[in-house]
């Protein structure tokens, strides 16, 4: 049997005796390193425009369900006591302001004939602190009851 001959290799024949170790140079570890960095930026963005969106989303839902809460005791008011307003909720929820801008609607801007001081437009913002994203408008209608017409 003959032994074959193995031509050294560039790294052997620039260090003669030198055996070679298995391993990384430093580019392949600085590389490896960029794109380990690059994806992990790209997760902490879409983390952090995850939280973004929960965090509009809880408020949309809680100022809507407030909203709700406010409208029907609109709702139940005596006509003549929907008013404009503002103030502040109650316990849990202090930190949400809330405002209503009542003005009366004529017959023209109604186009219901004959609905003249019977018709009042509501318009309702509620907002979290300064930060203009939090707030949430509603606009509804209020109606005075109906008197019923007096037989003769």
């Amino acid at each position: 049997m003959s032994a074959a001959l193995v031509s050294p290799t560039a790294e052997q024949s620039r260090y003669p005796g030198a055996e070679l170790e298995a391993g990384f140079t430093l580019l392949e570890v600085m590389v490896a390193v960029a794109i380990i960095a690059i994806a992990f930026v790209s997760l902490l963005s879409s983390q952090s425009q995850s939280i973004s969106v929960a965090t509009l989303s809880r408020f949309e839902t809680t100022a809507s369900m407030l909203a709700g809460q406010k409208l029907a005791l609109l709702q139940v008011a005596r006509f003549e006591e929907v008013t404009s307003a503002e103030g502040d909720f109650e316990e849990e929820f202090s930190d949400f302001h809330w405002q209503t801008e009542v003005a009366e609607l004529s017959a023209d801007e109604s186009g219901i004939s004959g609905s003249g001081e019977m018709l009042k437009v509501v318009d309702l913002t509620v907002s979290r602190g300064d930060d203009a994203a939090m707030v949430y408008r509603i606009r509804t209608v209020v109606m005075a009851a109906i008197q019923p017409a007096k037989r003769d």
